[in-house]
């Protein structure tokens, strides 16, 4: 699991501002906020931040070797709610959910 700032998190959180069935659920009086994996689960329910072709990166490339060095990819497709299909430039792929991915950076 990649240790920096979640990518996919941060855009749940915002959804979960601004959406109104979410704000309705969290202010329900036995409510309370929805725990973070559940708010991203039910953002990635409806929303794909990575699109087939896109660019990210990956912690660690094709086996997770080094976590800390960040590997660019390219989206194949979108596997499961949770879930791409990433190829590295090698044409190497591996599946990957939401706590490996972040947009491509230009500062690699």
């Amino acid at each position: 699991m990649a240790t920096d700032a979640n990518y996919v998190a941060g855009l749940a959180l915002s959804w979960a501002r601004t959406d109104p069935l979410e704000q309705w659920v969290n202010a329900a009086p036995r409510g309370g906020n929805t725990p973070l994996e559940e708010t991203v689960s039910e953002y990635l329910g409806s929303h794909n931040p990575f699109a087939d072709g896109s660019r990210v990166e990956v912690p660690g490339g094709l086996h997770r070797d080094t976590a800390a060095v960040w590997v660019p990819a390219t989206i194949v497709e979108r596997t499961a709610v949770d879930e791409w299909t990433v190829e590295f430039d090698d044409g190497d792929q591996a599946w990957r959910d939401h706590h490996e991915l972040r947009p491509y950076s230009q500062a690699l």
